[in-house]
């Protein structure tokens, strides 16, 4: 007994050892991955700064809150909302010295909200996710292969926050759960949660980053441009993107019936197209 407890012991000992000699390694590639995710963040492609953002939260890294401050201040909607979840994610108190001053001057609606909701957040000590939208009761689906979490739309059109994320979300939403295949995760939900859910029911998980371009009335036609950018949940790593254009001839400028035709069969079509071709993204 006393040989089997000897052993025990040295064998703790020895694993105790390699964990500690390992542990400079880990942090070395630590410090690697955020070097490397703030040095994306000064990409020229805005898909591969929104997902750094996005890595960037989930990086539960000090250091991360620096760069993401610096995306609230991008050229491009998408990625300054991004960033805004991604400190709202990471949660460090920090974050509020950039995220207050931003509020005030942020021109973009939903970036606007994404930021207030990171201050909420943070400021109150809470954590959250993306969520179903459209503050809608979810559904709950046995047979979903595929769980879906879906951003505030990122609203370049000029109306409403309000008005066209209802539009776009429920179109969404409808085409997504008419797909038979997708479980719609809540809103505010950690991503420990998520991980939990997805392992027990075995699904693969998506986050759809949606966004609509500003209403085009050229040579009196209205085009309507949603984008819906797809990454892996809950890490949030760009995988691609669906787009879809419509264009409605002969329209009025200021046409808020047309706007809200497009808007919904736009929205609804790329969500279809992802929920078709939803594995060709793993």
């Amino acid at each position: 007994m006393r040989a089997r407890r000897g052993g025990l012991v040295l064998a703790a000992s020895l694993l105790a050892a390699a964990l500690i000699a390992l542990a400079p390694r880990v942090a070395r590639a630590d410090e690697a991955r955020l070097r490397f995710l703030s040095e994306k963040m000064k990409d020229s492609d805005p898909r591969v700064r929104t997902s750094a953002a996005l890595a960037l939260g989930a990086s539960n890294a000090d250091g991360a809150v620096d760069p993401l401050c610096g995306g609230l201040g991008d050229k491009e909607d998408v990625v300054r909302q991004a960033a805004a979840v991604a400190l709202k994610r990471l949660n460090r108190t920090r974050s509020l010295e950039c995220l207050r001053p931003r509020e005030s001057s942020e021109s973009n609606e939903a970036v606007k909200i994404a930021i207030t909701r990171a201050i909420e957040a943070i400021a109150s000590g809470g954590e959250g996710g993306g969520g179903g939208g459209a503050g809608e009761t979810i559904k709950e689906n046995p047979n979903a292969k595929y769980y879906i979490s879906l951003s505030t739309v990122a609203n370049q059109t000029g109306r409403a926050q309000t008005e066209v994320e209802k539009i776009v979300l429920n179109s969404v939403r409808q085409k997504l759960e008419a797909a038979g295949v997708v479980q719609l995760a809540p809103s505010s939900e950690a991503p420990e949660k998520a991980r939990e859910v997805m392992k027990a029911r075995k699904m693969k998980g998506f986050y759809l980053a949606i966004a609509v371009d500003r209403f085009d009335y050229a040579d009196g036609n209205l085009r309507v441009k949603v984008k819906i950018g797809v990454f892996n949940y809950p890490n949030k790593s760009l995988l691609g993107n669906v787009d879809k254009t419509l264009t409605a001839q002969g329209v009025s400028s200021g046409d808020r019936a047309s706007e809200d035709r497009l808007l919904e069969l736009a929205a609804g079509l790329a969500s279809e197209q992802f929920a078709q071709n939803a594995s060709a993204f793993l």
